[in-house]
């Protein structure tokens, strides 16, 4: 489920997982780990669109160097 907020969206972990091509055990693995930045409400992690961006962008400028 993704839910727009203002001009970003957030993502659950099953969602994240669909549009990535990857488990949920992966999804919440990085978010344990803290590789990737998400918020916890109830029982459900969410991710921003923008937070999302800037991991992929992070690990582009890590693998250049």
């Amino acid at each position: 489920m993704s839910v727009k907020i203002d001009l970003d969206t957030l993502y659950d972990v099953s969602k994240l997982a669909e549009i990535l091509g990857v488990t949920q055990k992966t999804i919440r693995k990085l978010l344990g780990e803290g590789s990737l930045k998400g918020k916890k409400l109830g029982k459900k992690w969410y991710v921003a669109g923008s937070v999302l961006k800037l991991y992929f962008e992070e690990e582009t400028t890590s693998h250049k160097k």
